[in-house]
């Protein structure tokens, strides 16, 4: 079973090919892939790392964050509250951009996003992130509407 940080929710929908490393990409690129590719793949959610932190260099071997006490865990406890989910849960990655395209605004978007390398560096926003949501949801909605139509990996994609 895969595992899905709440927050990847986001990072997910903004990624651009850009990270942390050479290592830390690649995986991550692979990774958002995967979950566009088969969104209705049941992830487990957790607060904890994921199959994306699996080669991030600003891991710890006691699966924390290096910087600031473990901000990362905060910010997953507080977009599940925001989103109504529950940890450990089985979601596809449909059904979680759909849960977060309606319940996040752009106040929390900066409170989640605000202290995040990324987000300072001006490579991504709230405006981006529900433009992008959108157009994978809407994609993914005529997709299954046409189930004659077969979407290949890299057309769903190159949507973002």
């Amino acid at each position: 079973m895969k595992k899905f940080r709440v927050h990847h929710i986001l990072c997910t929908v903004l990624y651009r090919g850009e990270g942390y490393s050479g290592t830390f990409c690649v995986n991550m690129t692979q990774k958002v892939r995967e979950l566009k590719a088969d969104p209705e793949e049941p992830l487990m959610l957790v607060t904890d790392p994921d199959m994306i932190c699996a080669r991030c260099p600003n891991r710890t071997p006691d699966d924390t964050c290096v910087d600031d006490k473990n901000h990362v865990k905060s910010k997953d406890l507080e977009l599940l509250e925001l989103f109504g989910l529950k940890e450990n849960q089985l979601y596809s990655y449909r059904e979680l951009l759909q849960c977060a395209e309606k319940k996040l605004d752009k106040e929390n978007f900066l409170k989640s996003c605000g202290r995040c390398r990324w987000y300072q560096q001006g490579l991504c926003s709230y405006e981006e992130w529900l433009e992008n949501a959108r157009k994978i949801l809407n994609f993914l909605k005529r997709s299954f509407q046409n189930i004659d139509h077969n979407v290949s990996p890299a057309e769903l994609y190159a949507l973002v």
